[in-house]
């Protein structure tokens, strides 16, 4: 939270000097000081330079072995943020393409059936022994190049020979995209935004053979109202080390519709790593509030005993960021420098000041202030205010809006004849001076007057 304070006002004073700042203002018996006293927003602080982000999102799985075909997956990424003058905003696109691999021979990707995308990789000669693999495959003709904010749609093609087959077979897409920052925090442009997550979801420090489960929780925070399909990305990765020749299933909730069943190919008693990516293609994880969510996940291993089994979920949703100017502190304080009235005697009378409330039309927050006064210019200072009935430190004086004198109540108790003073103004964003508002008051004037 921040405060300006700034003076724009200058005059003679010839009844002696009333300085504020580097300034001097002058009325007869009224000493005016002139503040521009309001919230800062986050504005202020935004980086002058975009932003960037990084998302993940789901491309493809097969719970079946592949060999001698081409498999085609088709996908989407969503871009939520405001791209508008930004220069080449796709910074990194990169896909993980990972399964487990026996024969000799190689791997082809390529999207959109385009030719300039295509990249070979060769899978070394493993013979019969199933071996994990990852490859990290990058389009150098950059064909995943979003230029505005929206949904994307690709495919990712890969061709498997004859010569090796794939078991667990699974790919993903990491994009990091440079954005226009909003106007304040988080701020609302005319697009939705998304965000990446993950959560735990299961470890096993023991061997498994048989069905187990682990319960769950995802916490979405995030205003998802009016998001249509807020959830554009969900899936699970499941790693461990494994011996046998069998199959792994997974589902959610013991709910049929979110089955695979994964093929692990025979490693006899040689333990052999492995990782699976697991997308339930019924979207049985798909909130459309926020809050927290649990759920299970379901492991049954058959023919084969994992060791080290763990798995996580990763989930990209878009969300409604907040609206601006929603989210101010509470309140502000400034304290202002020493003012000498110049006399010994001064009787402290009333005070008022001038500006704004917030809000269509402006009244809403509040404006309230507190006097100190001492014999000396380096005070002690306590700061004494009023409830109507009662003064004391605790209490502020209220005038209840601009341009309306407010009595100080408190002088003859705490206050007359003493040379010195100076303020404390608060201003609120809210009614109420506790809670955080949207409302920004402004203060451009002071006038406390006073006697001899």
């Amino acid at each position: 939270m921040g405060i300006r304070f700034i003076h724009i006002k200058r005059n003679n004073f010839n009844a002696g000097e009333v300085k504020f700042m580097n300034y001097e203002s002058r009325i007869k018996y009224i000493i005016s000081f002139i503040v521009v006293f309001t919230f800062l927003t986050a504005i202020s602080v935004l980086a002058v330079n975009d932003q960037v982000k990084t998302s993940e999102f789901f491309v493809g799985d097969s719970d079946v072995q592949i060999t001698n075909q081409t498999v085609s997956k088709t996908f989407s990424i969503y871009i939520g943020d405001s791209l508008t003058g930004v220069t080449n905003p796709v910074k990194s696109t990169y896909f993980t393409v990972s399964g487990v691999y026996i024969g000799n021979g190689t791997l082809t990707f390529k999207i959109d059936n385009d030719a300039a995308t295509e990249k070979i990789f060769t899978l070394p000669n493993v013979g019969t022994t199933p071996t994990p693999f990852e490859i990290i495959y990058k389009d150098d003709s950059n064909k995943i190049n979003p230029t505005s904010a929206g949904s994307y749609n690709y495919t990712l093609n890969i061709i498997v020979p004859s010569g090796i087959t794939i078991s667990g077979l699974g790919a993903k897409i990491t994009t990091t995209h440079r954005y226009a920052p909003a106007t304040c925090p988080d701020g609302q442009p005319s697009n939705e935004k998304i965000k990446t997550a993950e959560f735990f979801v299961a470890s096993f420090d023991s061997q498994i053979s048989s069905a187990t489960s682990s319960q769950f929780s995802i916490y979405i925070g995030d205003n998802l109202a009016g998001v249509t399909n807020p959830v554009k990305s969900a899936y699970f990765t499941v790693s461990g080390v494994y011996t046998g020749n069998g199959t792994l299933q997974l589902k959610i909730d013991s709910d049929d519709a979110t089955a695979k069943t994964y093929t692990l190919p025979d490693v006899s008693a040689t333990p052999t790593p492995f990782e699976i990516i697991y997308k339930d293609d019924s979207n049985k994880i798909n909130p459309t509030s926020a809050g927290s969510y649990t759920y299970t996940l379901y492991i049954t291993p058959s023919g084969v005993t994992i060791s080290g089994l763990g798995a996580k979920v990763t989930i990209s949703h878009r969300y409604k960021p907040p609206t601006c100017g929603g989210g101010f502190p509470a309140t502000g304080e400034l304290t202002s420098i020493v003012f000498d009235t110049g006399t010994e005697g001064a009787a402290y009378n009333s005070a008022y000041w001038k500006g704004t409330l917030g809000g269509s039309p402006p009244n809403q927050g509040k404006v309230k202030f507190k006097l100190a006064t001492s014999d000396s210019s380096g005070g002690p200072w306590t700061y004494y205010g009023s409830d109507g009935t009662s003064c004391g430190a605790s209490f502020w004086y209220d005038p209840g809006g601009a341009d309306t004198p407010i009595e100080i109540s408190c002088a003859p108790q705490y206050h007359n004849n003493q040379r010195y003073f100076r303020y404390k103004i608060q201003i609120c964003s809210s009614s109420d001076c506790s809670t955080s508002g949207a409302y920004t008051p402004t203060v451009e004037d002071v006038v406390v007057s006073w006697s001899p």
